[in-house]
């Protein structure tokens, strides 16, 4: 089956990661990626999904952080990815690559609320076309390959919880759907569309558009969906919709600083001195050391 077929998907994907890097270096001048060149490269933010940018939910699998970043997933995609290109055929291995890093994105979107880059998850669907292929065919494998591909799984999944700032849902979720989409394509040769693989096929459309539902609805109603779209509001000058906003914000969350922070601003623009003093105040109680706050109030308080 593999005699003389080439690979070179993996390769493509690991220049497009690089050249992406090398391009975001040129505009950021460092290779450790600030949070705002991040999104602007199409990060997984989701206020920017919950309103519309879908094609973040492919992006981040193209991004990294920074260099270390790039080169541990480029070094696991080329460990992994020949290989299952080689067993699952060029085309299919592509759909695997593309489909766990959706099914990633959306693990991170609907359980995390942090900025997310990187190919991780859809590396950890190349994981999952390996327990597919040993559950379907394990007499092709001797008898300590499950044993090493779960000791892969566990340590990257250890490291993923020991590590901060490592996105385990992303993982976690990528692997599931590298799982799903290998069942529902099969490997190299067999046929795609028999009547158990589509029934397959049409599970992995429900997940994805459910995880999406399911992902706007808990972010237009988060804490973070209503201060982005608040500064929107006030990058626009229109402060009563950037009120209306931050108030939203309160209603989910009536610990969060900055919330209090901007409507005491708010006030001040409106000449209502007494309410901007009780949200300056309110901000500070929260959070003593928030010093832009603690300044104003001094002000007002003079």
């Amino acid at each position: 089956m593999f005699r003389d077929k080439k690979i070179y998907l993996t390769y493509v994907i690991t220049a497009i990661n690089v050249s992406i890097c090398i391009l975001m270096f040129l505009i950021d001048k460092s290779l450790d990626f600030s949070v705002g060149t991040l999104i602007d490269f199409g990060a997984k933010y989701n206020p920017l999904i919950a309103d519309g940018q879908y094609y973040r939910l492919v992006t981040p699998m193209f991004l990294h952080s920074d260099l270390t970043h790039l080169l541990f997933n480029m070094y696991a995609l080329n460990i992994f990815g020949r290989n299952i290109e080689l067993i699952y055929g060029k085309s299919k291995f592509i759909v695997i690559y593309l489909i766990a890093g959706i099914f990633g994105t959306l693990g991170s979107f609907i359980f995390s609320s942090s900025v997310a880059v990187g190919a991780s998850g859809a590396i950890f669907g190349l994981l999952g076309s390996y327990f597919y292929l040993y559950l379907s065919k394990p007499k092709a494998f001797n008898s300590g390959f499950l044993k090493n591909l779960l000791a892969i799984l566990g340590i990257n999944l250890v490291f993923g919880i020991v590590v901060p700032n490592i996105d385990n849902w992303a993982h976690v979720s990528g692997l599931v759907g590298g799982f799903i989409i290998s069942w529902a394509v099969g490997v190299r040769g067999e046929k795609v569309l028999t009547p158990k693989r589509v029934l397959v096929q049409i599970l992995v459309v429900v997940i994805i558009f459910t995880s999406l539902f399911t992902g706007i609805k808990l972010t237009q109603n988060s804490a973070v969906y209503y201060l982005d779209k608040g500064e929107d509001y006030l990058q626009k000058n229109d402060i009563d919709a950037a009120e209306e906003q931050f108030k939203n914000g309160l209603s989910t969350n009536e610990h969060t600083e900055i919330f209090h922070y901007y409507l005491g601003h708010i006030s001040l623009a409106k000449g209502d001195n007494e309410n901007a003093k009780y949200h300056f105040q309110k901000a500070v109680e929260l959070s003593p050391g928030f010093t832009e706050a603690r300044e104003v109030l001094d002000e007002l308080e003079e």
